[in-house]
């Protein structure tokens, strides 16, 4: 019986992500007040260039502001978990891939399990949207020829998948 399973979470904003916001807005503030002060005044032909300057830096600031909005898309078919990165709705690129089958460990994050797979060397992965929500697990595998450690918010229908395919590694605490 085959299954495919969709699920999309949005990566919450840290207060150092909400700093840089601030700072492009009033960087962009502060370029579109200089060129339309200054370049009107220097010489009147540079007077409608200003007005394509103060639409580029509003574009440009527009566009960083947006690209801080990511969403990880995780795709399970079958036994295979796929997780892709979607920045701003308009840019998407896979990021991981896995078996089922080659989970070491499937585990809730805030269970006894993570902190004993905590110790050993690997590379973490977060694409969850918090590492400290309730519903963030971990799964260490072997990916791109190194140990990795996956922090992600799978629903439950996908974690009952990974146990069909791999039972004695994924824990339920």
């Amino acid at each position: 019986m085959d299954s495919f399973i969709e699920k999309i979470v949005s990566r919450r904003k840290s207060p150092v992500e909400r700093l840089k916001t601030v700072g492009i807005v009033f960087a962009a503030l502060i370029l579109m007040a200089v060129s339309m002060g200054v370049l009107p005044s220097l010489w009147a032909p540079l007077g409608s260039i200003s007005i394509f300057l103060v639409a580029g830096v509003g574009f440009g600031a527009w566009w960083l502001i947006t690209s801080a909005n990511l969403e990880y898309e995780y795709i399970v078919t079958n036994m295979d978990l796929d997780i892709d990165r979607i920045t701003a709705q308009r840019k998407r690129k896979r990021l991981f891939s896995a078996k089922a089958k080659d989970f070491e460990i499937c585990a809730k994050r805030n269970g006894p399990n993570y902190k004993e797979f905590a110790k050993g060397a690997f590379k973490l992965l977060d694409y969850s949207a918090s590492p400290d929500s309730p519903d963030c697990w971990f799964i260490v595998t072997q990916y791109k020829g190194e140990r990795v450690m996956v922090l992600f918010e799978p629903d439950e229908r996908m974690v009952q998948n990974f146990r069909r395919f791999n039972p004695s590694r994924v824990k339920f605490d």
